[in-house]
């Protein structure tokens, strides 16, 4: 029987601590293989191929952090860094291309104008509404003043 497969998609290097916390500690629990994901978004101006070293510089720095994360936690990582025109659809589809079971995501920002209504951010609007698995959200902690 396969395995149960987790990903996590990391958008920056100050939520990734957190999101890969989360990740390992439900993978190890389901005995499940961990899979680390960033989406360099990449502009229209600029082909998606384009072999410029400092588009993806950033996403490897962002994996290089959760592997160490889940070195921590005794926990093996798969990383996994992408192109894609929008991180929504390139989430989704990797998803799907790689069989997963579980999809975590993190929402980073409030929506300006809801105070008091939860409002998610257009990426994981679009992941929570095409993913084809279960999608945890985690939603940081508000600040205290």
């Amino acid at each position: 029987m396969a395995k149960t497969k987790v990903m996590v998609a990391l958008r920056d290097l100050e939520s990734s601590e957190s999101l890969v916390t989360l990740a390992c500690q439900l993978a190890q629990g389901m005995e499940g293989e961990l899979i680390a994901l960033h989406v360099v978004e990449v502009p229209a101006a600029t082909p998606i191929d384009a072999s410029e070293e400092t588009l993806d510089r950033p996403g490897k720095d962002i994996l290089a952090a959760a592997q160490q994360v889940a070195e921590r936690l005794h926990q093996k990582l798969a990383p996994c860094l992408v192109r894609a025109r929008t991180a929504g659809e390139a989430v989704v589809g990797e998803a799907k291309d790689q069989g997963v079971d579980l999809l975590i995501v993190g929402h980073h920002k409030p929506h300006p104008r809801a105070e008091r209504d939860f409002l998610l951010g257009s990426t994981t609007q679009y992941v929570a509404h095409h993913a084809p698995c279960r999608v945890i959200v985690q939603i940081p902690a508000p600040s205290r003043r």
